[in-house]
């Protein structure tokens, strides 16, 4: 009895491993004639509120697209990490993803300027965060997006007791906008595919994928 049990319990364990077998084949048969289309994560704070199933650029909207691309640009700007080599990606218009999301004017101005002051701070060990203060709008009548913000500067490293120094600021910002990704870099052709691996083969300076959107900051205004 205890013989036949152990058979009809192998011939049970080999009908289950067939049965995975054949689930397996069907799940990779079925990556043929996939294709490849563009998708974004939930858009929240906490990841266990981003399980849902990826969204669209359509689902996103177009006024979506266009503030979660200036939080960016506001973000390069003025973020600050003790890292040489941070900056130094940051300044050189090869791997700036400034660069690639102003004008040649703006990205100057910059390089004149606050980067100077972010060399500064990152050189004596400073960090430096930045936060949208509020709602980005255009006033009637007006071609300026006003972006507010506000920072927050740690002086000292490795200091958690240390509060930040909290001040606040406004942007006035020109920006063109269109939904699809570009296709030229300062006049040149542009890769998005090429851009996006390479990035992924070298994590450690990974291409920003904000520059692979049609957005550019024109001309801009810090008050």
């Amino acid at each position: 009895m205890k013989k036949l049990i152990m058979f009809l319990g192998g011939l049970v364990l080999i009908a289950l491993t067939l049965g995975m077998l054949f689930l397996t084949s069907a799940i990779y048969d079925s990556v043929r004639g996939t294709q490849i289309d563009t998708y974004f994560f939930q858009r929240n704070n906490y990841s266990a509120e981003r399980t849902g199933a990826p969204e669209t650029p359509g689902e996103i909207g177009e006024t979506t697209m266009r503030e979660m691309l200036i939080k960016k640009f506001v973000n390069e700007y003025f973020y600050v990490i003790p890292d040489a080599e941070n900056i130094a990606r940051r300044i050189s218009k090869s791997t700036s993803v400034l660069y690639k999301m102003a004008s040649p004017a703006v990205f100057s101005a910059w390089q004149g300027g606050e980067a100077e002051t972010i060399q500064d701070m990152a050189d004596h060990r400073k960090m430096r965060i930045v936060e949208i203060d509020g709602e980005i709008f255009m006033p009637s009548g007006s071609d300026y997006w006003v972006v507010p913000y506000v920072l927050y500067t740690w002086d000292e490293s490795n200091d958690m007791a240390t509060a930040p120094t909290v001040s606040r600021g406004q942007m006035l910002m020109n920006v063109s906008f269109e939904m699809g990704l570009r296709e030229t870099v300062g006049g040149e052709p542009f890769d998005v595919g090429k851009y996006l691996k390479d990035g992924y083969n070298t994590f450690e300076s990974a291409n920003e994928p904000a520059a692979i959107f049609k957005f550019r900051v024109n001309d801009l205004e810090d008050k």
